[in-house]
């Protein structure tokens, strides 16, 4: 199962993974980042439905400057810090959120054109991050601009020793693949204003001939893998 989604990130095709039934239940459509054109915006868009949006790794954030949302918040918002309490979270202790972003060659940012260019416009700067020599922050501001229609989110360090959210799981299966860590990802609805269920998830994957896995499968795969990433299948 594993090395299926492996092959269809290679080739570009999206995976479909469900978390767990004991924390969101959800299933989100997982595209690599750097293949995302016009028709993978299209796609998610048509058959997900939640929000879309964009990962990275903890280490590449931190070498562009770019915080977790929350952490900017507890800083800079003047509502306190009980607007901040994630105790009730019932799914995890805290979010991956980060800003938003348009690259600076789009319109409005939002049109499946616009998304899909700032999309595979951060992947590419994310490759090159390691040859920036520390002009990597300034050459992210003269591609991108804050805040966009690009929702980012951080895959916290370690992966699942810290965090098992779809964002460690798409971030962590496209690193596995030898593929720039950046996952794009959209939660999947139904019309009864609920999540797709994960039989109705599996179903459109058996469809659409899809891979559908399971996130502990993937968390297995990362507890027995001695790189914990980039390349490891």
């Amino acid at each position: 199962m594993i090395s299926e989604a492996i092959q269809s990130f290679r080739s570009g095709k999206p995976v479909l993974i469900f978390d767990s039934q004991d924390r969101e239940g959800e299933t989100d459509i997982v595209f690599p980042s750097q293949f995302v054109n016009i028709e993978a915006m299209k796609f998610m868009r048509k058959n997900g439905g939640g929000l879309i949006c964009t990962t990275m790794k903890e280490t590449d954030a931190a070498r562009i400057g770019l915080p977790f949302i929350e952490d900017f918040y507890r800083e800079h918002l003047g509502l306190g810090q009980k607007v901040l309490d994630a105790s009730d979270l019932r799914y995890d202790t805290n979010s991956s959120f980060s800003v938003t972003i348009n690259h600076r060659n789009t319109f409005t940012g939002v049109p499946d054109r616009d998304r899909a260019f700032t999309i595979s416009a951060f992947a590419s700067y994310l490759q090159g991050l390691s040859t920036y020599n520390g002009t990597a922050r300034d050459v992210f501001s003269s591609q991108f601009r804050i805040p966009g229609h690009v929702i980012l989110l951080i895959a916290r360090d370690g992966y699942f020793a810290r965090r098992r959210g779809h964002t460690e799981l798409s971030t962590y299966l496209v690193e596995s693949a030898g593929l720039i860590p950046s996952a794009t990802i959209v939660e999947m609805l139904d019309d009864n204003g609920y999540s797709l269920s994960h039989d109705k998830a599996r179903k459109f994957a058996e469809d659409h001939s899809l891979t559908f896995i399971e996130g502990k499968y993937i968390i297995d795969q990362w507890a027995n893998d001695q790189s914990h990433g980039y390349g490891s299948f």
